[in-house]
């Protein structure tokens, strides 16, 4: 069976839900996949409990840590010839991306694949950063085999940059479809009674933009009086928010809360009505599948690919950082539950045509074997 080393850096989010989807999939294609990531993450339980190898390294976010940087380096080069006899490298997310394809280049031989899930020089930032990510993406393109893009909007950026041109794939990101007989979390479930539940599953952090959706809740529950709006999930910038919310009246307002996340997403996503993604950039969210895949009508932002998966039979794309179009699209949707059902069967439907699972794993395996043709 070849072995594949799959190296990432985020502990949460999109990242690491792709990776333990991968890590679990794989098994049946023939692929050993051996995990090689931080400290702690949510991708460790499943990946476990399928039986796969898993190495902690000392990732560290961001770029303020070199010397954290080189020790990861440092271990990551040890594993790969520690004897481990992998057939391939993939690494994940910009950070992994550049130490999994500079310890990738000191060796000969061995294939490197790389996934961004959402390139580092997209995203609100500074043009300084813009122009180091980029020549960073750039000079590291040499020593990239493929680069799999989660979207075509994604291969559509990197081609832009110039960014390993002839080695992008695109592999859609997939999930698992939802399962049937799931208990609703109970807080979720507590919160939608008597109303319609206008909810957000996201790590709090800047990119989500959940900001947008604190700033919408009290004219959505103005003008939708029975509605319930949540934020679901924790994360950097929790007391910001919690602090942006209180200063609008919110934390006074019972149809208001700010709930932890209980994996796995279906416990929330099955006990709500209408599922808010307001961020100002993405790759594919994985969290957007899921809600299809549950059934749930979307109101997402018209960034990244976003829009591949969210067409207006399944719901509604708005501007970024916009909340009254944010309120606009949620108040049609929350005063409309026959539209609401419409939308939720064509997404679920979608999703099963376009973003399951094993679709996701068949094709990355299909680019593994570009690089490492199956044996015999």
């Amino acid at each position: 069976m070849r072995r594949v080393l799959l190296a990432f850096e985020p502990p949460d989010g999109g990242v690491a839900e792709n990776v333990a989807q991968l890590a679990v999939g794989l098994q049946a294609h023939g692929w050993q996949p051996v995990l090689a990531g931080p400290a702690e993450s949510i991708a460790y339980e499943r990946a476990a409990a399928a039986g796969v190898e898993i190495h902690r390294l000392d990732w560290a976010r961001g770029y303020g840590s070199p010397g954290q940087d080189w020790r990861a380096l440092r271990q990551l080069r040890a594993l790969l010839t520690s004897g481990g006899g992998f057939d391939l490298l993939h690494n994940h997310s910009a950070k992994a991306g550049v130490i999994g394809r500079l310890a990738g280049r000191t060796l000969r031989g061995l294939p490197v694949a790389y996934s961004p899930h959402c390139l580092p020089f997209i995203g609100d930032f500074g043009a300084p950063r813009r122009i180091f990510a980029t020549a960073i993406e750039t000079a590291l393109g040499p020593a990239t085999d493929r680069m799999i893009c989660v979207c075509e909007d994604e291969r559509r950026q990197a081609r832009g940059a110039h960014v390993a041109d002839r080695r992008l794939r695109v592999v859609h990101n997939g999930c698992a479809a939802c399962p049937d007989g799931v208990v609703a979390d109970p807080a979720t479930a507590a919160l939608r009674e008597g109303g319609v539940l206008i909810a957000a599953v996201a790590v709090l952090r800047e990119q989500k933009r959940l900001d947008v959706l604190i700033d919408a809740a009290p004219a959505i529950l103005e003008r939708v009086p029975d509605a319930r709006v949540a934020v679901i999930g924790d994360g950097p910038l929790r007391e910001e928010l919690h602090a942006r919310a209180a200063a609008l009246g919110l934390d006074a307002d019972e149809r208001f809360a700010f709930l932890p996340f209980r994996g796995p997403s279906w416990q929330h996503l099955t006990a709500m009505d209408v599922y808010v993604l307001s961020s100002s950039w993405e790759g594919l969210p994985i969290g957007v599948l899921e809600a299809m895949a549950c059934g749930v009508p979307i109101v997402a932002t018209d960034v990244g690919g976003t829009g591949e998966a969210v067409t207006p039979d399944v719901g509604t794309l708005i501007p970024p950082a916009d909340p009254a179009a944010l309120v606009e699209a949620v108040v049609a949707l929350a005063a409309d539950p026959a539209r609401r059902a419409a939308l939720g069967a064509a997404a679920r439907a979608r999703h099963d045509a376009a973003f399951g699972l094993e679709r996701m794993v068949a094709r990355t395996v299909a680019v593994y074997d570009e690089l490492v043709p199956p044996r015999g």
